[in-house]
């Protein structure tokens, strides 16, 4: 929460210092107060997270409050989308998480034929998608019921690492190469959405515990891993400001500006709070269990 408080600060500046936000301008946000709808969606969602994966169902226009529209509309000049009020648009996943972190201790004491039949559920919820009346893009990945099972799933491969210590330890390294060339060469067989995006959750559920077995004790991993979010929560401002202001070489500002405020925020920020925190935690569990004095009872008489 502290980097994503901070990166929304960075998003407030970016949009009305310099309006150079990738996908929102600061009119959108001009008479939000006239509106409590607007108003409540803008101040709740940027602060609380919870349900921004929602709001790309909402349009709205300058004159208008918010309205349910499950068509998957695109921005135009007369229609916005709700999620445009949020500084971090891309947050929307951190909402779905937030969800499943409120399950997990329930889920975490299941056996896997019941994730696996909540797995079924949720796929079950997903395709019903295709016959009903609303976008599928937002049905399936805009609904925290639909997006369940990879959850699910990231918990039934992370109960197989015994198996895969045990039966393959040492093939870590092929499963990590195979899931990068798929990824990298899947997009030139030219297949449907639905089809590649099936055959990555397949690929992506068998080799991570392969991949993860092989990697979880490197210290380039781990730091790799631990940049993942500062990256994943300023690339789009970045993109942005690259956009507005232009400069040389575009596409490598952007992942080299991307990168160096990644490592500021983690170094700086991050680091600093783990470690306090770290430390509270230490200092508590090493305190001295103090024995209050007894008082003696009164002796009846």
């Amino acid at each position: 929460m502290p980097t994503y408080f901070v990166v929304t600060i960075l998003g407030m500046v970016t949009l009305f210092a310099f309006n150079a936000s990738a996908t929102a301008a600061p009119e959108l946000f001009a008479n939000t107060w006239r509106y409590p709808g607007r108003a409540f969606v803008v101040v709740f969602e940027n602060l609380g997270l919870l349900g921004q994966e929602m709001l790309f169902w909402f349009t709205f226009t300058p004159a208008t409050e918010l309205r349910f529209d499950a068509s998957g509309a695109l921005p135009t000049e007369q229609i916005s989308l709700a999620w445009q009020l949020i500084f971090i648009p891309q947050a929307w996943s951190l909402s779905m998480e937030l969800l499943f972190y409120a399950l997990a201790p329930f889920l975490v004491r299941l056996g896997n034929r019941a994730l696996i039949a909540i797995a079924a559920a949720s796929i079950s919820l997903r395709v019903a998608g295709l016959w009903l009346p609303v976008d599928y893009a937002i049905w399936q990945g805009r609904l925290f019921p639909t997006a369940l099972f990879l959850f699910v799933l990231g918990m039934l491969a992370q109960r197989s690492l015994p198996l895969v210590t045990r039966l393959a330890p040492r093939w870590g390294l092929l499963a990590t190469a195979v899931m990068l060339a798929i990824i990298i060469t899947l997009p030139k067989y030219q297949l449907a959405v639905e089809s590649s995006r099936w055959l990555m959750y397949a690929v992506i559920t068998l080799g991570t515990p392969l991949a993860f077995n092989a990697f979880r004790h490197n210290a380039v991993d781990r730091w790799i891993g631990e940049l993942s979010y500062p990256m994943y929560l300023t690339h789009l401002m970045i993109i942005g400001l690259v956009l507005h202001f232009e400069p040389p070489y575009p596409v490598w500002i952007a992942i080299g500006g991307t990168l160096l405020l990644s490592i500021a925020l983690r170094y700086l920020l991050e680091m600093p709070i783990d470690r306090r925190r770290q430390a509270r935690a230490t200092s508590s569990r090493q305190s001295p269990v103090v024995a209050m004095p007894r008082t003696p009872l009164p002796q009846l008489s």
